[in-house]
Order: C-alpha cells, then structure tokens, then sequence
C-alpha cells in the first residue's frame, strides 16, 4: 500500500479507551485524524455525564471527524440459548452506529474447534443483523485462539458468505499469529474493511496477551515487516481506512492530546520512510 494510498486514519477506541467522549474527539481533531473508533460505554459515560447524541453528533461535525469502527463484539458463537448478554451487546453496538454512526463492527475470532459451518452460521447471522444497520463486520484474527491467522479468519468469513463480512487486518496480530502475505494475497482486497496498525517485537516478552496488551510499539519502532505488508496491501489493490491502534504502558502514562498526537506523528514518519 503506497502512502498516497491512505486517504483515511482514525484513532482505535483502544489506544486511548479511558478518555471520555469529548476530550477523545478534540484531542483527534488537533492530531489530524480523520475520526475515531467508539464503544457503547464511551456513549454512556458521556449521556450519564449530560451530554445527548445530538450534541455529541454537532461536535463530531464541528471537528469534521467520522466515527469508523464500533467494536467490540465476542461470544456471538454461542449457541442458541446461551448467547443472551452477547446479542444485548450486539444490539447496544447497532444503538452506537444508529447514534453516532460506523462504517463497521470489530467482531473477535470464533472458536474454529467448534466447526467451520457451525462457526459461519453463527457469523452470518451477525453480518445478517448488521446489514440492517448498514455496517460491515469485521472479523479479528486472534494468536491465542484457533483463529490464529489471516487464513482462519478468511475461511470463516467466506464461508459465511455474506457481502458485508470481512476480514481485519491488525498488524500486530498478523506478525506475532504467524500469518504470511501468501494467506493474504488470498482475500479479496474488497473484503479487507480495515486495517489496524501498530509495531511491536516478534518474540514473546510476557504471555501472548499481556504482549498484546502492553507492549505494542508505534509503527516502525518495532520488528515488523510492515513495509513488506502494506506492499502486499498495495499490490492487492486494498485502500481501507487505518487504525492506529497502538496499546501500551507507556502512552497510557501520557494525556489524551499527547497519545492522539504522538500516535499520528508515528504513522506520518513510517509512511515518509516506506515512501523513500
């Protein structure tokens, strides 16, 4: 993916998920961000606080931002009977783009052990409900689950087979699951609806979740080939929005403004340096 091919950043709800609605929204603005990814309880926290969606919509428009991504969603491979709390979430992410809007749903990786067609039955469904809300689903690859790769997430979305399904390529989970640009080059570049974006060591420091949720790195800074990646990307013909979702210790130490900035900044350096 060639720099001039990003028409679209956004700031991932989880790279500053304890900012309240407001000061996520202007801190977005002032880095150069396009929008932002949400969840339900950055809405409620801000309504509980007094605000209402018409005001929260007047300041999204008034710093000309776009709310991408609403995530996220787990369990919906439950079977019937056992998956009430995940519909109710699923239905509170549907209330958020209702509100405030979304381009897609961040959707986390099904247990394949289950079966692929019981999976995908399970994965049409939610893309089914999801349609009725005009958003697409975004299916999360995850290195500690049996849908470890790009390859896994594929299969399930596909054979799900509904035109709004799709697959998330994060950076982070694609180099430390054990994807290659080969599975990738298998998925159609339409079917790519985001790409999420961070750095990071390839070998395990801690656990593979705590590495994931702590140790993330801003591009470049890390060991991963994202150069290779985003040529792969750019050879595909993909131009998704990206997400900078970068979760670490060491910016959750720093204020909204300086995350948002810093987080921005990083991006605009790797893509000077992948364009030289």
């Amino acid at each position: 993916m060639a720099p001039d091919m990003i028409d679209e950043v956004f700031l991932c709800a989880s790279t500053i998920d304890a900012a309240p609605l407001r000061e996520r929204i202007v801190a977005a603005a002032r880095a150069g961000y396009d929008g932002i990814g949400l969840r339900p309880g950055h809405l409620a926290r801000a309504q509980a606080e007094g605000a209402d969606t018409d005001e929260i919509r007047s300041e999204l428009a008034l710093h000309d931002l776009e709310v991408f991504e609403v995530g996220f969603l787990s369990d919906w491979w439950l079977p019937d009977g056992e998956n009430a709390k995940s519909l109710a979430h699923e239905a509170s992410l549907h209330s958020l783009k209702n509100a405030l809007g979304g381009r897609h749903m961040m959707v986390i990786a099904g247990p394949l052990d289950r079966g692929l067609n019981a999976v995908a039955e399970r994965f049409r469904g939610v893309c089914r409900r999801a349609a009725e809300h005009d958003l697409r689903v975004a299916l999360e690859f995850l290195p500690w689950t049996d849908t470890r790769t790009v390859e896994d997430a594929w299969r399930i979305v596909e054979a799900a087979g509904e035109p709004n399904g799709g697959v998330v390529v994060d950076t982070w989970h694609f180099f430390r699951g054990g994807s290659t640009f080969a599975q990738l080059e298998r998925v159609p570049a339409d079917r790519i609806p985001v790409i999420q974006l961070s750095d990071g060591p390839l070998t395990r420091v801690g656990t593979e979740l705590d590495d994931t949720f702590h140790l993330r790195h801003l591009p470049g800074a890390g060991e991963f080939d994202l150069r290779g990646l985003f040529d792969t990307l750019r050879r595909m013909g993909v131009s998704s929005p990206v997400g900078m979702e970068v979760l670490s210790d060491e910016l959750r130490a720093l204020d909204t403004d300086t995350v948002a900035q810093r987080t921005r900044d990083g991006l605009r350096s790797f893509l000077a340096g992948i364009a030289r």
